[in-house]
């Protein structure tokens, strides 16, 4: 049951965890895709006060992600077993999503363009191993919110960016979800 959700959860794992949350203020909902090696996984950002909640779906349905900084807690919620896994802020996996990584070897601003109504800043950077990510950064919400992998074939892209007032049970686990403490679905 655990292994059809982690081939999209782990992805969605390393997004939520990599993501940026030192933004004060953004406050927004938006369509995400990701892309990877030709497989799409559809989705929700919503970011609040250094709050974030990704909603993805996959072969079972929902899966939810809510990471809490304020708590140092990552929530994955699977909605259809009424379960959900914690884990703490400092939970590491590799690879680098939504946010330039600090150790990267150079970081070059090719230009500022616009993208779903906002300026961005458009980066060329080579992360250490020599890969090359692009990222288009908004500086008004202060992320990323564009990042293109071309050697592992993979991208993350928001759409439909609406500012606006979220409400902050966006940001708890759902009533009625039971804790587990098994992560080995992760591996």
């Amino acid at each position: 049951m655990w292994r059809t959700t982690s081939k999209w959860l782990i992805p969605a794992l390393l997004l939520a965890l990599l993501a940026p949350l030192s933004v004060s203020g953004a406050e927004f909902s938006a369509l995400m895709v990701l892309k990877q090696k030709g497989r799409v996984m559809p989705g929700k950002i919503y970011v609040k006060d250094n709050k974030m909640r990704q909603e993805f779906i996959d072969e079972r349905g929902h899966t939810i992600t809510i990471v809490r900084r304020d708590k140092r807690r990552i929530w994955i919620v699977m909605p259809w077993e009424k379960t959900y896994v914690e884990l703490p802020l400092g939970f590491q996996l590799p690879g680098q999503f939504l946010q330039i990584p600090p150790e990267a070897v150079s970081r070059r601003l090719v230009c500022t363009e616009e993208m779903c109504g906002y300026q961005v800043e458009r980066f060329d950077v080579i992360v250490p191993g020599g890969a090359r990510e692009t990222y288009w950064v908004s500086p008004k919400l202060g992320l990323p919110i564009k990042k293109v992998c071309r050697g592992d074939q993979y991208s993350v892209e928001y759409s439909n960016i609406r500012e606006r007032k979220l409400e902050d049970r966006l940001f708890e686990v759902p009533p009625g979800c039971r804790k587990v403490a098994s992560t080995t679905y992760l591996y």
